[in-house]
């Protein structure tokens, strides 16, 4: 036995070599000098209840030295242990002083029960949705849910918490669990283990879920690490996005102009439909005086052909010297059948400058209506835009109204032009009767007594039904021409009321267009800075996760952040497992170490 202990003691020399010590170097507790640390790192232990409760804390330290010798680090710890060597560690109030013969030293410091994670984990578990303790869960078959809440544990060394990013894995046995289900969550195939990895960024807070059936529920617990976002991560090329929210802008900003335009035609189309509607007016005014005066026309034209056949009557019942009292009557009568014949010319008369002024009026109103085309092209063209699609129809119905109107008018306009004319000529044509009358009159009476009186009576009364039935075909054509005018100026009505419509409809759509132009317009000044507004936010995601400046600090003393390089967690729940002492007690001799068991030798 004791031949084994001095090989004990000869291996240790070889693991725990004594330094030189310079004769220049500064001497301290025990002989050796100070030693001089590269940096130092922290790794931060923590052991969670399967609920996420915190249970145990401690942290592993770890130095790299330019130079052995006897270092001091700083922490409220409850007990240190050397993970390195055998060698002794001082531990007064918060200071620790170490004997580092390596180049790389290790040691473990316990923190105290108030000590908090910066972060607070919260793991629910449920089995066919009803909630289960974990520590009634092992074993069991059926639908199981697991919730992993983390947030942020605040004011609690809250850099951590900014700076830092967690993974969180998950292994699950797959002949134990079937049909996972983990919504953002990264999968690994590890043997039959199938690893779960979430990750939760800096200053995030997540709830992540996991579903499955199983028929053995057990764990291997969940494990969390946590080390600084410190990459540095370039900003993306967003030229070919912000190109494209270029495009949508101008798009806007095209739709924006063209529903200007559009307002502005509709502005222009309800003036021209308003000057429309006056002219129209106008028209169906003239044309009812003209179906009025047609009716007065008629009237004295039946009067006058009524008397023109009462002469021929009396004409052919005259003979002799009772012929000539007949014509000297006749003579008293063909003075007034001429006067109403120039009556009815001067009603004509006013009938053509009616004509000419509902001409004038439906020319004004024609030429207030843009004479602009549009086609179905441009129409389907307004239709892809994002403009109300109502609204469009009902400009769209107002354009294809406008323009029946137009032709209307038109047609109106050219039916007047061809009346005039024949008016005219005949208004003149009943002149000439009036004036050939009254020389017939005076023919008769200077004649009455030089003619042959059956001869010339006998001529007088052909002359007079001749005339009588030249002027009864003139009247059938005066009352078909009056009933037609009679006929437009009833149907004209309707056609007057299809243009009120229209500009009632056209001023409504200029007050849309105009809403719909200052929504354009606020939508145009919304979206014209979106690029400069990308790239920013881009910028400041960036920015949010990007690490890269971030100077680690220690968790459990300021004091040792002048060499800390740096400091990481490693986090893990317990196991769900059913119990079996055997196997926890190979657990335990399994986490016996090395040194405890060369220091288990000498007891």
């Amino acid at each position: 036995m004791k031949i084994i202990k001095w090989m004990l003691i000869t291996a240790s020399l070889f693991f725990f070599p004594v330094m030189n010590i310079h004769a220049e170097s500064q001497t301290v507790k025990g002989g050796m000098s100070k030693g001089k640390v590269a940096n130092k790192n922290e790794v931060i232990y923590a052991n969670l209840l399967a609920d996420g409760n915190l249970t145990e804390l401690y942290v592993v330290n770890s130095f790299e030295l330019i130079e052995p010798g006897v270092i001091e680090d700083f922490g409220n710890y409850q007990k240190v242990k050397n993970l390195t060597d055998t060698s002794k560690i001082s531990k007064e109030n918060d200071q620790i002083t170490l004997q580092a013969k390596e180049e790389n030293y290790y040691y473990q410091g316990n923190l105290p029960n108030n000590f908090e994670l910066p972060w607070r984990f919260t793991i629910n578990y449920y089995l066919n949705n009803k909630k289960v303790e974990p520590e009634n869960l092992a074993g069991k078959s059926g639908d199981i849910k697991m919730e992993i809440a983390v947030e942020a544990n605040e004011g609690k060394r809250s850099s951590f918490s900014e700076n830092y990013m967690l993974q969180i894995s998950v292994p699950l046995n797959t002949e134990k669990f079937k049909e996972i289900k983990a919504e953002n969550a990264t999968v690994a195939q590890s043997g039959k283990d199938k690893q779960l990895t979430f990750t939760v960024m800096p200053e995030q807070e997540e709830v992540f879920t996991i579903e499955a059936e199983t028929n053995h529920f057990e764990t291997e617990g969940v494990q969390i690490s946590a080390l600084p976002a410190s990459l540095a991560i370039e900003s993306p090329d967003t030229e070919e996005l912000t190109s494209e929210f270029h495009s949508l802008t101008e798009a806007i900003g095209d739709i924006h102009h063209g529903v200007g335009d559009l307002a502005i035609g509709m502005n222009e189309l309800s003036s021209g439909l308003r000057s429309l509607e006056g002219g129209s007016a106008q028209y169906k005014k003239g044309l009812n005086e003209l179906s009025q005066s047609g009716n007065q026309l008629t009237e004295g034209s039946a009067q006058i052909n009524n008397t023109l056949s009462l002469i021929k009557d009396e004409m052919k019942q005259a003979s002799g010297v009772s012929g000539i009292g007949e014509l000297e009557n006749v003579t008293i009568d063909l003075p007034e059948v001429a006067d109403n014949l120039e009556q009815a010319a001067n009603d004509v008369d006013q009938v053509v400058v009616n004509y000419n002024e509902v001409k004038t009026q439906i020319n004004r109103a024609l030429e207030q209506i843009p004479d602009n085309q549009i086609s179905d092209k441009e129409i389907n063209k307004l239709y892809e835009s994002n403009a109300d699609k109502e609204v469009i129809d009902q400009l769209v119905e107002t354009y294809r109204g406008t323009k029946a109107a137009q032709e209307v008018l038109l047609l109106a306009k050219d039916n007047l032009t061809d009346m005039v004319e024949p008016l005219s000529t005949f208004s003149q044509s009943m002149r000439e009767a009036a004036g050939n009358l009254r020389a017939i009159s005076s023919n008769i009476d200077e004649s009455i007594l030089q003619i042959d009186i059956d001869e010339g009576l006998k001529q007088l009364t052909s002359g007079v039904e001749e005339m009588v039935s030249n002027y009864n075909q003139f009247h059938q054509g005066l009352l078909a021409y009056t009933g037609g005018v009679s006929e437009l100026s009833t149907s004209y009505s309707d056609i007057h009321e299809g243009i009120s419509g229209s500009l009632s409809g056209a001023e409504q759509l200029t007050r849309g267009a105009g809403s719909l132009h200052n929504g354009t317009g606020q939508l145009h000044d919304a979206t014209k800075d979106i690029p400069d507004e990308v790239t920013k936010e881009v910028d400041e995601m960036i920015s949010q996760y990007d690490k890269s400046d971030y100077e680690p600090i220690s968790f459990v003393s300021d004091k040792n952040n002048e060499k800390l390089e740096l400091v990481q967690f490693v986090i893990q729940t317990d196991k769900i497992k059913i119990k079996d002492n055997k196997e926890d007690v190979k657990e335990t001799k399994d986490k016996v170490g090395f040194f405890e068991k060369l220091l288990n030798l000498f007891k």
